[in-house]
């Protein structure tokens, strides 16, 4: 019985370094896609023990990978707690110039939220890999598995959204 660590490829020591890299970016899209910090960091932890216990693959781009894992894991967290909530566009009419100027990061995070709750799930993934995730269209493309064209009109068409209901709501 061989009881010693089984050596460690080359794909995993490639996202490895890329997840030491994009630590803070990846924390800050899991804690404005999860709305809580400390689901953020478990999420984070063990995305990081889930890519340690498994047998990588050949990666072409450790980035794109550890963004997609870490989008699955949200997602699943998220399903098996049943806190995605779907908001309505007349919500907006609720919301006053005031609340546009969040005093802290769980206020910021609030008010993200039901922003971006307004929008398919399709446009907010997207717009929140590219704010939060500070991935390229190329990037989320591939970590979505979409074509290019397809993830910027996804983004275009959510931005477009928002900025309408806020003008509509006389928020900007």
């Amino acid at each position: 019985m061989n009881l010693t660590k089984p050596s460690v490829d080359n794909s995993f020591a490639q996202v490895e370094a890329a997840f030491t890299a994009e630590l803070k970016s990846l924390y800050r899209y899991a804690c404005y896609r999860l709305g809580r910090r400390e689901e953020a960091q478990d999420v984070i932890q063990e995305l990081y023990l889930k890519l340690h216990r498994q047998h990588l693959r050949e990666v072409s781009n450790a980035r794109c990978y550890l963004y997609r894992a870490l989008s699955n894991s949200c997602t699943q967290l998220l399903r098996e707690r049943r806190r995605i909530e779907y908001v309505d566009v007349a919500s907006l009419r609720d919301l006053h110039a005031e609340d546009m100027t969040p005093s802290d990061f769980d206020e910021e995070q609030a008010l993200i939220a039901r922003l971006l709750a307004t929008l398919p799930d399709e446009q907010s993934e997207v717009i929140r890999l590219h704010l939060h995730g500070e991935c390229t269209f190329t990037e989320i493309a591939e970590i979505l598995d979409i074509p290019l064209p397809t993830a910027k009109s996804r983004y275009r068409y959510g931005i477009e959204h928002l900025r309408k209901e806020l003008q509509k709501q006389n928020l900007i």
